[in-house]
C-alpha cells in the first residue's frame, strides 16, 4: 500500500514558486536548443535524400534484372 505524506504549507508553495535562473542563462539555452533542431532538421533532410537515393538505385537494379 503507497502511503502519502502530507505536506506543509510552506513546502506546497515552494512546489509553485518559479525557480530562480539567470535570463542571460535561459538565453543561452534557448539558442542551444534552437541550434540543436536546426541541426536536427539537417540531418533529417540529409536522411530523406539518402534515403530517395538508395530507393532509386534499387528501382534501377530491379529494371535492370528485368
Amino acid at each position: 500500500m503507497v502511503r502519502y505524506e502530507s505536506m506543509s504549507g510552506d513546502e506546497l508553495q515552494s512546489l509553485h514558486e518559479p525557480a530562480a535562473s539567470d535570463s542571460a542563462e535561459d538565453a543561452t539555452h534557448t539558442d542551444k536548443f534552437r541550434a540543436q533542431m536546426h541541426n536536427s532538421q539537417r540531418l533529417n533532410e540529409y536522411y530523406n535524400q539518402v534515403v530517395a537515393e538508395i530507393l532509386a538505385s534499387l528501382e534501377r537494379v530491379q529494371d535492370e534484372a528485368s
